[in-house]
């Protein structure tokens, strides 16, 4: 399995589809997917008449994302496309919604459909689903559940939720040669060698262990039975940090919640506000009755972080590298800011020099812990190592 990736950075649809499709296909042959991945400024639909214009009868799917990348260039206005190709893999992508209604349903349909567009899967293949659901809509976590549930055990796991660059205003994911929203996307792959998946996040504990003792939706009402932000706000006390309503924001963007894993791991949640009532929205769901920290991060171990996923990933996979795809949370990119640039670059040291890495930054990331069920996560990032 190989890709051969093309990127543009213009502001037209028609253009930034003909030369990103373009630089992709030149001295490609034989094509059996693409996956499309673009920023937020087009026209969702207008783009994608342009890009099925340009592929053809190749099948593609995709969404939309924060920011996109090739290799170690970010792209905040763009598109770029990976063409897959091989003989030893197969594809089948599907489609379920509206993840607004119900969610857990839209990822079991998505997988059923994506799933049902596969031949049989011969011996010793090996089948990893990537999940691309409406982080602006609905629950994400119960989209993975759904997911789950559908596909069973065995699975390799990636994704990563389709959005803005946190405006919260639009998204869209592509499939069918058409932009859509409210839905989840999901692309399936079996594989004679593995895809290999590593997935980290560089975050660690600040705080004291706390319950969850009364949540609405993703806003965490009560913790230890006291308002949310009173237990954030004396944790960072402890810690010598003050901290308001105010200046909560900046705050959390380095101090998420954490909730432990059996595994020793922490699936992060990343805090968006606090509420009148004293309450914290999060991106994603907190369990009610879970175990939670305040956790911390800085620069260098989030890059560490991006090394480390990018070399499980390498490792799990056997062999010569055909490519990457990572799956890279926004918030990531606005606590590191220019210094994203490192972390792309770590992505690539880790994989190898002259693997071709494509990649986007997501509202949330699909991933399995220590090889465990799959989840949806904040703050963290995702690689997919692709056999050569």
């Amino acid at each position: 399995m190989w890709i051969q990736i093309g990127k543009s950075r213009s502001a037209d649809c028609t253009t930034a589809a003909r030369e990103a499709s373009q630089e992709a296909l030149r001295g490609a042959d034989a094509a059996a997917f693409a996956l499309v991945l673009c920023t937020d400024q087009y026209d969702a639909s207008a783009l994608a008449s342009a890009v099925g214009a340009e592929l053809g009868d190749i099948p593609w799917a995709g969404c939309c994302a924060a920011g996109v990348f090739a290799g170690t260039e970010l792209l905040l206005q763009g598109l770029v496309i990976a063409l897959f190709r091989g003989d030893d893999f197969r594809v089948g992508v599907g489609m379920g919604g509206p993840v607004s209604v119900s969610p857990r349903a839209a990822g079991r349909a998505a997988v059923a459909e994506a799933v049902s567009k596969l031949p049989p899967k011969p011996p010793g293949y090996r089948r990893t689903l990537f999940v691309l659901p409406d982080a602006l809509s609905g629950n994400s976590t119960e989209v993975v559940r759904g997911a789950q549930q559908e596909a069973g055990a065995g699975i390799r796991w990636a994704g990563g939720g389709a959005g803005n660059n946190v405006r919260f205003v639009k998204t869209a994911q592509f499939t069918k040669g058409h932009a859509y929203q409210d839905q989840v996307v999901v692309i399936a792959f079996d594989a004679l060698e593995p895809l290999g998946v590593g997935i980290q996040h560089g975050w660690y504990p600040y705080g004291p262990p706390s319950q969850v003792t009364k949540v609405r939706g993703s806003t965490a009402v009560e913790l230890d039975y006291e308002r949310a932000f009173e237990v954030y706000r004396h944790t960072a006390e402890s810690r010598g940090d003050a901290l308001d309503a105010r200046s909560f924001p900046r705050f959390a963007m380095t101090h998420p919640l954490g909730i432990p894993q059996a595994n020793g791991e922490f699936v992060i949640r990343d805090p968006l506000s606090v509420e009148p009532d004293g309450s914290v929205r999060f991106i994603a769901e907190v369990p009610d009755g879970s175990l939670v920290r305040v956790m911390e991060g800085k620069r260098t171990d989030l890059l560490d972080a991006a090394a480390g996923a990018a070399t499980l990933a390498r490792e799990a996979t056997p062999g010569t590298l055909g490519g990457a795809v990572v799956f890279d949370c926004v918030s990531r990119y606005l606590v590191l800011g220019e210094g994203v640039r490192d972390e792309l670059s770590r992505f690539q040291d880790a994989l190898g020099e002259g693997v071709p890495v494509v990649g986007c930054l997501t509202l949330g990331e699909v991933g399995a812990m220590g090889g465990g069920v799959p989840q949806f996560h904040n703050k963290t990032a995702v690689v997919v190592a692709l056999p050569g």
